[in-house]
C-alpha cells in the first residue's frame, strides 16, 4: 500500500509541476496592431461600415445573448509573416473570420468552404477559437471576427500571438491534457486494485464518479468536434454529461458519508429532489430539442453551483454521525473548490500562469487522490473496529462461561456495553447483524432457539429488536443504534408483542429474560 500511495503522490506532483513550469504568459509580438470591439451588433455583415468599433479592456461578458464583433488593425514588417489570433472562449463554436478588401470596401470570408453546422471558421480544431493571418511585407490589413452567443458564457477577449508561440502553447496544453488523463487512468487502476483486495461496494460508486467526470471534461473541451457531429448534437451531449456527472457525485457522496443510514429521511428528500431536477431538465431538453440549448447553458451552470451547496450541507450534517468520513470528504472536496475558484478568478483577471480551465483539472486530480487514500483509511478503520468487536465477544464469552460454572448465566446490558459501542459504528449491514446474532447465540445458546421455536414467523428486523431488548437497551438507545426514530421502535415493539401473543399485562422484557 505504501508504494501505491507513492505512485499517487508522484502523479499528482508531476501534473502540478508541469502546469506551473511550462504554462507561462504569452509572448508579445513585434508588430503594430490594435484591437477594437462592438457589443450588441444588429447589422448584417454587408453593413459592416455602420458598426462603431471602440477600444476595450476585455470581452468576458459572462452569460450573454447577442452579437459581438472584434476588429484587428495590423501593419506588417518588411517581410512575410504569419500570426495567430486566439480568443478565450471554450464552448462557443460560432465564430466567423473576415478580411477587409479595401479596394472593393467589402469583407471576404477567410474560408468559404466551412460547414457552419459542424464547426466555425477557426484554423485548427482546438478548444479555443483561433485564426491564422498571413501577411505580405509592409501590408496593412483589417480583419473582423464576429461571434453570436445564444445565452451561453461568452469570453471573446482576443490575443495576437506568433505562430511559434501559439504552437508552443498548444503543445504544452496537449501535454498537460495527456498527463491529466494518464493520471486519471492510473488512479482508476489503483482503485480497481484496492477493490480487488478490500471488496467494498463504494468502489462501484467511485469508479462511476471518476469516469463521468472524465466524460464531462472531454465534452467541455470540445473533443467531439471534428467527428462529423453538428454543433447542436454536441451541445446536447454536453448537457447530458453534466447531469451524469452530478448524478455520480450525489451517489458517491451518499455512499462515502453513509447518509442513507445516518439521515434516511434527508436522503429520500435529496433523491426525490434530484430526480425531479435532473429528470425535468432532461425531459425539457429533448421535448424542446431545437430551442432549449440557449436556456440550458445557464441552467446547467446553476445545477453545478446547486450541487456544491448541497454537498457542503451534507458534509455539515454528517459531522455528528460520521465525523471521520465527513472530515475526509471535506478535505478532498475543499481542494477541488479551491482550484475551481482559482480558475474562475484567472478567467476574469488573467493573473495566474496557464489556462484557467487547467486549474479545474488540477483540483480534480487532487480530489481523486484524496478520495483514493481516504477510502482505504475508512475501510481499514472499520475493519479494525470489526476485529475489536470480535475480540470483545470472545473475551465476554470466556467471562460468561466462567461465571456459568457458579450460577446460571444471564446477559445483562452492562455485560455487552463496550461491545455495543462498537456495534453502533460497525454493524451497518444485514450480514453484519447476522454475524453478531450468531456470536450472541454462542454466548447464550437457548435465547434465540426458544424464541424461534415458538415464533418462527419473526422477521430479521424483529429478531434484531428482541436481541437489543433482551440485553436491556431502552427505546431511545435502540433507536440510536438502528438509526431510526424512537417512534419507529415503539411501533416495532407493538408488532412484536402481537406476534408473541402478549397481553397488556405481560412484560416483553420478562418474557425474554425467561428464554
Amino acid at each position: 500500500m505504501k508504494k501505491i500511495r507513492q505512485i499517487q503522490f508522484i502523479l499528482l506532483l508531476g501534473v502540478i509541476l508541469h502546469l506551473i513550469s511550462s504554462c507561462s504568459k504569452s509572448d508579445s509580438v513585434d508588430v503594430d496592431y490594435t484591437f477594437a470591439s462592438a457589443v450588441g451588433v444588429k447589422q448584417k455583415i454587408k453593413n459592416f461600415n455602420k458598426v462603431n468599433f471602440e477600444p476595450f479592456d476585455d470581452l468576458d461578458l459572462g452569460f450573454y445573448e447577442g452579437d459581438v464583433w472584434v476588429q484587428l488593425e495590423i501593419e506588417n514588417k518588411p517581410s512575410y509573416a504569419s500570426y495567430m489570433v486566439m480568443m478565450d472562449d471554450l464552448i462557443n463554436r460560432n465564430y466567423r473570420f473576415y478580411k477587409l478588401n479595401k479596394r472593393l470596401n467589402s469583407l471576404k470570408s477567410m474560408d468559404e468552404t466551412v460547414d457552419h453546422a459542424l464547426t466555425d471558421d477557426r484554423t485548427y480544431n482546438n478548444p479555443k477559437p483561433n485564426f491564422q493571418i498571413d501577411l505580405t511585407p509592409n501590408e496593412k490589413a483589417t480583419f473582423i471576427i464576429t461571434t453570436k452567443s445564444d445565452g451561453r458564457i461568452l469570453q471573446a477577449t482576443p490575443h495576437l500571438l506568433s505562430v511559434e508561440n501559439y504552437t508552443t502553447i498548444n503543445s504544452r496544453q496537449s501535454l498537460f491534457n495527456y498527463l491529466f488523463y494518464v493520471a486519471i487512468f492510473m488512479l482508476l487502476l489503483i482503485n480497481i486494485f484496492h477493490w480487488s483486495i478490500l471488496k467494498n461496494k463504494i468502489y462501484y460508486y467511485y469508479a462511476f464518479y471518476i469516469l463521468s467526470s472524465c466524460l464531462f471534461y472531454l465534452n467541455v473541451e470540445g473533443q467531439l468536434y471534428g467527428l462529423g457531429l453538428s454543433n447542436a448534437v454536441i451541445d446536447h451531449i454536453l448537457f447530458v454529461s453534466i447531469r451524469i456527472w452530478i448524478l455520480s457525485a450525489v451517489l458517491f457522496t451518499s455512499k462515502f458519508l453513509e447518509i442513507n443510514k445516518t439521515m434516511p429521511t434527508f436522503w429520500r428528500i435529496i433523491k426525490v429532489m434530484f430526480i425531479i431536477i435532473l429528470g425535468g431538465a432532461t425531459l425539457y431538453q429533448f421535448v424542446f430539442y431545437n430551442t432549449s440549448i440557449s436556456h440550458l447553458h445557464v441552467i446547467e451552470n446553476y445545477f453545478g453551483f446547486f450541487w456544491i451547496i448541497i454537498a457542503l450541507l451534507i458534509i455539515f450534517l454528517s459531522f455528528k454521525e460520521r465525523r471521520m468520513q465527513a472530515k475526509y470528504y471535506l478535505i478532498a472536496f475543499s481542494f477541488l473548490l479551491f482550484f475551481i475558484t482559482l480558475g474562475l478568478i484567472d478567467s476574469h483577471f488573467t493573473i495566474l500562469p496557464g489556462d484557467p480551465f487547467s486549474y479545474f483539472k488540477i483540483g480534480t486530480i487532487i480530489e481523486y487522490t484524496g478520495f483514493t487514500y481516504f477510502i482505504v483509511l475508512i475501510i481499514k478503520t472499520q475493519f479494525k473496529k470489526t476485529l475489536s468487536l470480535e475480540r470483545e465477544l470472545v473475551q465476554r464469552k470466556e467471562e460468561l462461561l466462567n461465571a456459568s460454572q457458579k450460577q446460571e448465566t444471564r446477559i445483562d446490558k452492562t455485560d455487552l456495553l463496550p461491545v455495543f459501542k462498537l456495534v453502533e459504528n460497525s454493524l451497518s449491514t444485514e450480514s453484519d447483524w447476522d454475524e453478531f446474532k450468531s456470536k450472541l447465540e454462542k454466548l447464550n445458546p437457548n435465547f434465540l432457539d426458544h424464541i424461534l421455536v415458538k415464533h418462527p414467523e419473526l422477521t430479521k428486523s424483529e429478531i434484531r429488536l428482541l436481541i437489543l431488548i433482551r440485553i436491556g437497551y431502552s427505546q431511545k438507545e435502540i433507536a440510536g443504534i438502528l438509526n431510526i426514530a424512537p417512534a419507529s421502535v415503539k411501533k416495532a415493539r407493538s408488532r412484536v408483542r402481537k406476534k408473541l401473543n402478549l397481553t397488556e399485562d405481560q412484560s416483553l422484557k420478562e418474557l425474554l429474560a425467561q428464554s
